[in-house]
This record gives structure tokens, sequence and C-alpha cells, in this order.
């Protein structure tokens, strides 16, 4: 804890890296759960935002990731027990949009919502039926 019981220290969480076979559908969409440690919910509670950072990337160099076409939403479960999850932000790249890019960097602030929470990474416009590459990490700040 933090003098004055301004609660816990911010920590930083850095989410699973995909599997090298993690690929996109036959239209250049996919979905990928964040975990961390192996378990997907997150405990939350004690902070009041969530800032998020990632990046994603085709592993071939000859697959370039057009940014204008290329789309990236985070979702989040707020009850584990549901299999629901909620749209919370759509993620804009970092770079200004020009044709084409090698990576698709993002990054979001969010209050937390939750005291125990999940989230999801969906993305559309990418090549299809290629691999892709996500690091993800998150910062909790009370």
């Amino acid at each position: 804890m933090r003098p004055n019981n301004q609660g816990p220290e911010s920590i930083q969480i850095r989410f699973e890296p995909t599997p090298e076979i993690f690929a996109t559908d036959s239209g250049g969409r996919f979905s990928l759960i964040l975990r961390h440690n192996g378990d997907e919910q997150i405990d939350t509670g004690a902070f009041d935002e969530i800032r998020f950072v990632f990046s994603i990337w085709h592993p071939s160099p000859k697959r370039p990731i057009d940014l204008d076409h290329a789309y990236v939403e985070l979702g989040c479960r707020l009850d584990i027990a549901d299999d629901h999850w909620v749209k919370l932000a759509e993620i804009e790249p970092v770079v200004p949009p020009y044709n084409a890019g090698s990576t698709f960097d993002g990054w979001i602030v969010l209050p937390v919502l939750g005291t125990t929470t999940a989230y999801e990474l969906t993305g559309s416009g990418f090549s299809p039926r290629a691999r892709v590459q996500i690091r993800a990490s998150a910062y909790l700040v009370s």
C-alpha cells in the first residue's frame, strides 16, 4: 500500500503472447482473449483505470497491414460466469493511416468497470488466412 491509504501501487501486466499458429479467418478477422499467467480473469477492483498498449503484426514481411482497412476493438466481460462480451472501444492505430504499415499499434485508457474482468481483442481487415502476432500489456493505476 502507498502512504495515506491511496490504494495499491500501479502494476503492469504483460499478457501472454499469441502462439505462432494464431491466424485470421478467411475474411481477415480474429478474436483473442487476453490471458495473464494462464488466466483470463484480472483482479481490477483496487484500481481506478487500466491502460492498454498492444501491437499486432504479420510475422511474414510480405504481408503488410493496410491501416486504412484494419480495425481493432477491445471488449470486456464483466461477469466471468456470463459469456457475454461488451464492446468497450474501437482502437485507432497510433500512426496516421497511409496505405500499409508493418504493425498495427494502439493504446487506450479506460476506467475500471468491475472487480474482476476479462478482456478480448477482436480485429478485421487484416490479410485473410494469415498468421498474426499480438503483444499486449496493461497498466493498472490507482
